[in-house]
C-alpha cells in the first residue's frame, strides 16, 4: 500500500510540475483592442491637440526598446529619424525629421535642438517654440503604456499653441496627423517583426 501511495504522490508531483511548466508564460494579445485611433481637438483659443495611439503586440518594455533605439530608427521610420545628444530628462538633444519640402514635395531632412522631457520606460518629448512656425509652441510627447505582458499602447500627442501669420494651430494639427499615424504604424510593424 505504501508503494501505491508513493507512486500516486510521485505521479501527482510530475503532473503538477508539467502544469506549472506549461505555456503560462505565453501571453495572448487581445485582438478586440488591436486598433489605432487619432483625432484633432481644439483645446483653447489658438490651441489644438493631435492625439494618436496604436496597440502593439509586444510588451511595453520591448516597445520602449524599439522606440528609443534612435540609431536604428532611420531604418524603419519614414519621418522621425531619432534623437542625438544628452538622452535624459532636461538633456539637450538634436531632433531629426524628414519632412516634404513645401514647394517641391521632396523629402528634406530637418533638425532642431530641444530640451528633452524624459521618463525612462514611459515617455519622452519636448515643449518649445517652433523654429519653422514662429509664434507656435510645439508640445510633442511619445508615450508607452502596458496593456498586458504581451500588448502595449503607443500614444503620440502634440499640442500646438499660439499664432502664426501663415498657419493656424488647426492647420498644423491637420498637417501632422497623417505623419504621426504613419509613424505609429511603422513602429508597430517594426516592434511586431
Amino acid at each position: 500500500m505504501n508503494n501505491r501511495i508513493l507512486a500516486f504522490l510521485f505521479m501527482l508531483l510530475v503532473l503538477l510540475a508539467m502544469v506549472s511548466c506549461s505555456d503560462d508564460d505565453d501571453c495572448e494579445p487581445d485582438s478586440a483592442i488591436d486598433v489605432a485611433s487619432s483625432e484633432l481637438s481644439e483645446t483653447g483659443s489658438d490651441s489644438h491637440l493631435v492625439y494618436t495611439d496604436i496597440v502593439v503586440n509586444i510588451s511595453a518594455a520591448d516597445l520602449w526598446t524599439v522606440l528609443t533605439d534612435f540609431d536604428n530608427m532611420p531604418n524603419w521610420s519614414s519621418s522621425f529619424q531619432g534623437l542625438t545628444g544628452d538622452i535624459r530628462d532636461g538633456g539637450e538633444v538634436t531632433v531629426t525629421y524628414i519632412f516634404p519640402d513645401p514647394t517641391t514635395g521632396e523629402p528634406t531632412e530637418s533638425q532642431f535642438t530641444r530640451t528633452l522631457i524624459y521618463t525612462e520606460g514611459e515617455r519622452f518629448g519636448w515643449s518649445a517654440p517652433s523654429v519653422t512656425f514662429p509664434g507656435i509652441v510645439d508640445n510633442h510627447i511619445f508615450r508607452v503604456e502596458a496593456i498586458s505582458d504581451c500588448q502595449s499602447r503607443f500614444i503620440q500627442t502634440d499640442e500646438f499653441q499660439g499664432t502664426n501669420p501663415i498657419f493656424s494651430t488647426e492647420d498644423l494639427g491637420n498637417a501632422a496627423l497623417p505623419s504621426y499615424n504613419q509613424f505609429n504604424a511603422e513602429l508597430k510593424a517594426e516592434g511586431e517583426n
